[in-house]
């Protein structure tokens, strides 16, 4: 880090300061035992902050069925910490906006604002504590930028010129040529207006959510996957985005696309309702429903990988260094790939491309095989069955992946439903019919085990797609055709039929 430009920042009397009612609104919340009365009168004295927090109380951002009225009602209602937050955050915006009025700061205003919103749902739906705190580390996610721009001035500008309209280039120009980084500076002055840790740590990790530390991991990826919420409403090609958006929600928070769609197309109209509360400029806002159908058409174009194409998956596919698109064990791909595959072959499917099929298969009684030979005889099993589902299915160069312990994953495109159910049976009746032999067993057990699968088939073509309308709907019907499976004794396989129309 440049000792320098960092000092000449930090000591930039055009820096945004604290307000009085913020800086008594932080020391009140340091003592646990502060009463909501205190809280309460505090926020009362700027009468302007007051009606901003009423105001987005009542905003469909928090859905209240019942008005608040008050400060005391909104503590009641939502929390001390809740209202804590919002204080600071109106009272930070204010700052910010009141010394940057020389520059137009509508894209960022903007993003900030699509962060927030996406993060405090996120949050929200995470059950993470106090959304409040996600959707202000959002908004203030950038204060670094907006403390570089305005010490450096043209200087920064021309530095990260080259960015153009890709953020994610930002900091890497700021490092290249100032040896520092906007998260790291904001962070620094995050904690120098003694905000809570719960605020600095999004700041400083909102580009890379997964080196926070544990504590902040929940608050911090939400503010991260609100980025990159951000970043495919904003994008000219939001079809890569909205493929690594599914990804994120799906690993960090359990979202299928349903839930993830959601998220983004609740972002524009949450944040028309809030700019005009925060006063900020945010300039034109896209139609969050058009940039959807967009980033679909482009993931529809995008060709669907076999096993045997493991080229363009690009750098999403490699988390810490380490490529997570190939499963150690069976050398098959991994669920990750597999949901990535099956969202461009689903929009294919649904543009009358062609048909795709989800194939799951379950081994049967998985933990009972554990609990008999061991952990090894699992693996073994684990590997003859992936070694089936390639023979069987390598004609039709389908993608086979391992989805768990004792779960795979098939996606085969340009196959008719009989087909594939053909298929899937011919993997059934081959395992069932085959002792499996053990490569290392537990001493005095068999040397070979019997295996049994259980099978889910649903084939999305002319016929489903009136009943299937996303891939969360996909997915779940295709669980349920593997629980079919199961609930008819195992051994069996359960094809999807819709319904005639």
């Amino acid at each position: 880090m440049n000792p320098e430009v960092l000092e000449k920042v930090l000591s930039c009397h055009k820096l945004p300061s604290l307000p009085a009612v913020a800086m008594r609104v932080v020391e009140l919340t340091q003592d646990q035992k502060v009463s909501m009365r205190a809280l309460a009168e505090t926020i009362q004295n700027d009468q302007a902050l007051t009606a901003k927090i009423l105001k987005t109380v009542n905003s469909s951002l928090f859905g209240l069925r019942q008005k608040c009225s008050s400060i005391n009602q909104a503590i009641i209602m939502l929390g001390m910490s809740a209202v804590k937050t919002l204080a600071l955050g109106f009272s930070l915006v204010t700052a910010i906006k009141d010394s940057t009025q020389e520059f137009d700061l509508r894209d960022h205003w903007r993003r900030s604002l699509f962060t927030a919103v996406a993060a405090k749902a996120i949050a929200a739906r995470a059950g993470i504590a106090n959304p409040e705190e996600a959707f202000l580390g959002g908004l203030l996610q950038d204060l670094g930028v907006v403390a570089l721009q305005q010490t450096l001035g043209a200087e920064y500008v021309a530095a990260v010129a080259p960015a153009g309209d890709n953020h994610r280039l930002v900091a890497k120009f700021e490092l290249e040529t100032f040896q520092l980084q906007h998260p790291d500076l904001g962070a620094m002055l995050a904690k120098r207006w003694r905000l809570p840790d719960s605020l600095v740590m999004p700041i400083k990790y909102h580009e890379r959510p997964t080196a926070a530390p544990a504590e902040f991991a929940g608050i911090c990826r939400a503010v991260g996957l609100g980025n990159i919420a951000a970043d495919v409403l904003s994008s000219d090609e939001p079809g890569p985005l909205l493929r690594k958006f599914y990804e994120r929600a799906r690993q960090w928070f359990g979202l299928d696309a349903t839930q993830a769609d959601e998220v983004l197309t609740g972002i524009t109209a949450a944040t028309r309702e809030v700019a005009p509360l925060l006063s900020v400029p945010t300039g034109r806002m896209p139609d969050a429903d058009e940039v959807l159908a967009r980033a679909r058409e482009q993931l529809a174009k995008i060709q669907v990988p076999s096993n045997d194409d493991a080229e363009g998956l690009g750098p999403i596919y490699s988390i810490g260094g380490k490529s997570s698109s190939i499963d150690e064990l069976t050398g098959l791909a991994t669920r990750e790939r597999f949901e990535q595959s099956m969202i461009a072959a689903f929009e294919q499917a649904r543009a009358g491309v062609a048909p795709v099929s989800v194939v799951l298969v379950d081994i049967d009684h998985a933990p009972e095989i554990v609990n008999r030979s061991g952990a090894d005889a699992l693996d073994n099993a684990i590997i003859y069955v992936g070694r089936r589902l390639t023979k069987v299915f390598a004609a039709s160069n389908a993608l086979i992946a391992r989805f768990n312990e004792s779960r795979f994953g098939v996606l085969v495109s340009r196959q008719d439903r009989a087909a594939v159910s053909r298929s899937a049976e011919i993997v059934r009746a081959a395992v069932a019919s085959e002792p499996v032999k053990l490569i290392t067993a537990k001493s005095g057990s068999p040397s070979c085990i019997n295996l049994t699968v259980s099978v889910g088939v649903v084939t999305v073509d002319n016929a489903a797609t009136a009943s299937i309308g996303d891939i969360g709907a996909l997915m779940k019907i295709s669980e349920a055709a593997l629980s079919a499976a199961h609930k008819s004794g195992n051994n069996s396989v359960r094809v999807y039929q819709p319904a005639a129309a």
